[in-house]
């Protein structure tokens, strides 16, 4: 019963082929501002990201699930992009007013987008990183839920049975109370 279910989880997510583009009408990356007087940088990947905050060491340490886990994580993160489902961006004030310059990030959601190629793209960054026995298991799901009468949107990723089973417990325990 298990190697059924497997396959036709196996099946469904090799059907889930991503949808849509960055470069047309609806794609997250049309709705990012542009500011004067400030830098503009894409977050064109989740390895250059950490390599710019100075935690890159952790990609060259010779940490090879560590290292895979990003690498997939970046994956799915380019799928995403990719299908204008998310895009993100980092701004610098550019020149300085004061002697700290402001700062800051901004993402942008297609959520419509976002739902229908989850699935596909943690599907194809799984394919693309497949070190069996190496990696842990990547889980991924979606949802709202009502709070004192404010509804809310969550999204989680994750890697590990562990890690999985408390965001899947999180947010049920949060549906529960809706």
């Amino acid at each position: 019963m298990k190697r059924i279910l497997l396959l036709v989880l196996v099946l469904l997510l090799a059907a889930c082929q991503p949808q849509g583009s960055a470069a047309d009408a609806a794609a997250a990356q049309r709705y990012l501002p542009n500011i004067i007087g400030y830098t503009a940088s894409s977050a064109d990947s989740i390895v250059s990201a950490i390599t710019a905050a100075g935690a890159g060491g952790a990609l060259t340490s010779g940490n090879v699930p560590l290292a895979a886990a990003i690498s997939r994580a970046d994956a799915v993160y380019q799928c995403l992009k990719n299908t204008g489902a998310v895009d993100a961006r980092v701004y610098l004030e550019s020149p300085a007013q004061g002697l700290v310059p402001e700062a800051g990030a901004v993402v942008v959601i297609n959520q419509e987008r976002f739902n229908q190629n989850l699935l596909g793209c943690v599907a194809s960054g799984a394919r693309a990183q497949s070190v069996q026995g190496v990696l842990p298991e990547i889980c991924s799901d979606s949802g709202t839920f009502i709070q004192e009468r404010v509804s809310y949107q969550y999204v989680y990723v994750g890697a590990g049975t562990r890690l999985c089973g408390f965001f899947s417990q999180h947010f049920s325990n949060l549906k529960g109370r809706s």
